[in-house]
């Protein structure tokens, strides 16, 4: 009883963490900022599949899809509705030994997209237009989370 308690705790307050640390700009993707270990155990409690980008404050591509693609209206709905969103700085992030020993990103900008339980089932490497950014992000939502539109578009 009490470990079940103290999972609901820890859950909700991750939440909550969540909340209160998203990036809230209208028409975006909001990428969640907080230490990696409790993004990990925050996808674990909303059981969403999600992406995280890999970026540097000196990659002109990676700023040019931040403000191209992902400020696009129909993509940040589209994520925002059905992912979490990741954002790691390589030049700026305090845990680089994660991106050495688990992801190995070697090219920015990068994108991996992961399902609701941490598998990585695609990424997406340089820089790419809207249309591509729809198509994966679509590609990758389960079919249980489709709506009625999904029929007839790409």
């Amino acid at each position: 009883m009490k470990v079940w308690l103290l999972s609901l705790c820890l859950s909700l307050s991750v939440a909550a963490m969540a909340q209160d640390s998203v990036t809230a700009v209208r028409d975006t993707v909001r990428f969640v900022h907080m230490p990696y270990d409790t993004f990990t155990s925050l996808v674990r409690f909303e059981n969403k599949p999600y992406i995280i980008l890999f970026t540097a404050p000196w990659c002109v591509p990676c700023q040019r899809i931040k403000k191209e693609v992902f400020a696009d209206p129909q993509i940040a709905a589209l994520v925002n509705n059905n992912y979490l969103a990741y954002y790691i700085d390589l030049e700026n992030f305090d845990d680089l030994e994660v991106n050495s020993k688990v992801f190995h990103v070697e090219q920015l900008p990068t994108i991996y997209f992961f399902d609701p339980r941490g598998r990585l089932v695609d990424k997406a490497v340089g820089f790419f237009d809207a249309h591509y950014m729809w198509r994966k992000v679509r590609e990758h939502i389960p079919p249980s989370q489709r709506g009625a539109d999904w029929q007839g578009e790409d």
